[in-house]
């Protein structure tokens, strides 16, 4: 997928930082699906979190630039995601941007440290409202694969809890066990009061 035929982005940053992606991982397909699938989880959630421009900006804009390190190593990749952000001068961001899409990269994966416990946001920076946009971040990445085909995703908000059905275009046990996982929603849960009822199944049962 090449740049053109992405989803178009709402501002000059997000074009900037998708070809800088794009530049060095050779496509942004996974990236733009969960830009997409994190851009709903905000709408809908939005009443149980209540973030504003900035947050719902560096949402958008770490869903774009959460796995860039797999360009050098897939292991390591959020350690050395965070860190390319940190060090390319380059990049159209503020100081603040900087940080805080270097810390959404840092975390998207792995433990989660409390707030004011990373050593990347400072004092001063909207510690708790990242630890949010987080939390979405990482329910988004959960709903797509890179070596397993996309699938139909819905949601629904109700009573505090968030269903979540995953309709796969095969029967493919591996693809299962992946979009079955529960991890990645936990501090969505824990940060937004809400209990997600995730389902998985075959498109035709829908």
């Amino acid at each position: 997928m090449g740049p053109s035929n992405i989803l178009p982005s709402h501002s000059s940053k997000e074009r900037s930082l998708t070809r800088w992606v794009h530049r060095r991982l050779g496509s942004v397909g996974h990236e733009s699906r969960v830009l997409v699938l994190a851009e709903q989880l905000y709408r809908l959630t939005h009443v149980k979190h209540r973030l504003g421009r900035f947050d719902r900006r560096m949402l958008r804009l770490g869903a774009l630039v959460h796995d860039v390190g797999r360009a050098v190593c897939d292991r390591r990749h959020p350690q050395i995601g965070c860190e390319m952000l940190l060090v390319d001068r380059l990049l159209p961001l503020s100081d603040l941007e900087r940080r805080c899409l270097a810390y959404l990269t840092r975390h998207h994966r792995g433990a989660v440290p409390e707030v004011g416990y990373d050593d990347i946001l400072k004092p001063t920076d909207p510690r708790r409202a990242m630890r949010q946009v987080l939390a979405i971040l990482r329910a988004a990445d959960a709903l797509d694969g890179r070596q397993h085909d996309a699938p139909a995703v819905r949601f629904k908000l109700r009573d505090g809890k968030l269903k979540i059905r995953c309709h796969l275009a095969t029967d493919c046990r591996r693809a299962k066990k992946f979009f079955s996982r529960r991890k990645k929603f936990r501090l969505l849960e824990e940060l937004l009061g809400v209990k997600v009822d995730l389902g998985v199944r075959e498109s035709t049962s829908v």
